[in-house]
């Protein structure tokens, strides 16, 4: 009978690498531009506080802008809010 060598499994690395903390910033793409999100590991947690990463996901994946253009909603009066802003409040209202 032969027995297999001792080691078994190649030696991997040697130092692990240690965690970073989430102090810092992260970079996230909306529609009113580069935010940035930082995380505060003792404040209290809120019902919108990955609404940021969710908006970068509609607007990367072009999402939001074919709703809003294939929605037949039209006013006619001068003082009517835009198409997008009543899509919005209502898409923000549905979430919250």
């Amino acid at each position: 009978m032969v027995l297999p060598p001792e080691v078994v499994h190649p030696v991997g690395e040697v130092e692990i690498p240690k965690k970073q903390a989430l102090s810092t910033a992260i970079e996230v793409e909306t529609y009113a531009g580069k935010i940035h999100v930082e995380w505060d590991p003792t404040a209290a947690v809120t019902p919108i506080g990955q609404l940021a990463f969710f908006i970068e996901f509609l607007k990367l994946g072009h999402r939001f802008e074919q709703w809003v253009d294939d929605c037949p909603l039209y006013y006619a009066s001068n003082n009517a809010p835009q198409t997008i802003d009543v899509l919005g409040s209502l898409f923000l209202s549905i979430l919250s």
